[in-house]
């Protein structure tokens, strides 16, 4: 076993908990897609920040991740999820939650947002700075178009809070996942332009006056 999953495995159970915590308070896609954007930059040099079993599934699909580390990324997320459930319940009553799934195209459809840029940033077509702003971007892009959950982890925790099994939503992501990130893959291999933008052509047609010059 790699002597860093277990670090990485913590990671996971504190942002999956904390953006479980944003889900189920707050109601809304905006602090859910905050949370999931901070977080890239608390833990994303620890575990690269899935906190979500869809994004790790993807992530597997891609080869980007190991199947035995996504496996125990997955346990951590739910672990995480299910705490803070368990947290909040014991600490007050629990709201009523507005933010719930969405039906099973828009939820297969939405995490489609979140899973395409997760993969251009492991493939390197994201700088690492804009990685969190990118992210979150893409969460709550996906969030408010599908009405939906686009996190197993969270739907699990919201199944316990509603008394009722979500499982569209964590079917329909996990597929999706899978789906969209091997459609990315398709895309991606041999993807990456070589054409020059404004500046390099100017910068050829000065070339060409020195050479004409010469």
């Amino acid at each position: 076993m790699d002597p860093a999953l277990p670090k990485q495995a913590m990671a996971e159970i504190v942002g999956t908990f904390f953006l479980t915590l944003a889900a189920l308070v707050s109601g809304t896609p905006f602090a859910v897609a905050l949370t999931l954007a901070a977080f890239v930059y608390a833990i994303g040099g620890i575990s690269g920040c899935n906190i979500n079993p869809a994004v790790t599934v993807g992530l597997v699909a891609l080869r980007r991740l190991p199947l035995t580390t996504g496996v125990y990324y997955i346990i951590a997320q739910v672990l995480g999820a299910i705490v803070a459930f368990l947290v909040l319940s014991f600490t007050h009553n629990l709201p009523a939650v507005v933010y719930t799934q969405g039906t099973v195209p828009a939820e297969f459809l939405g995490i489609g947002f979140l899973v395409f840029v997760v993969a251009a940033l492991s493939h390197g077509f994201v700088p690492d700075a804009g990685s969190g702003i990118a992210i979150g971007s893409a969460l709550g892009a996906g969030l408010l178009t599908s009405k939906g959950i686009l996190n197993p982890a969270v739907a699990i925790a919201m199944s316990l809070a509603n008394r009722a099994l979500l499982w569209p939503s964590i079917v329909a992501t996990l597929v999706g996942a899978a789906v969209f990130a091997l459609l990315f893959q398709i895309i991606a291999v041999g993807g990456k332009s070589d054409a020059t933008g404004p500046e390099d052509k100017g910068d050829d047609k000065d070339k060409s006056k020195d050479k004409d010059k010469s």
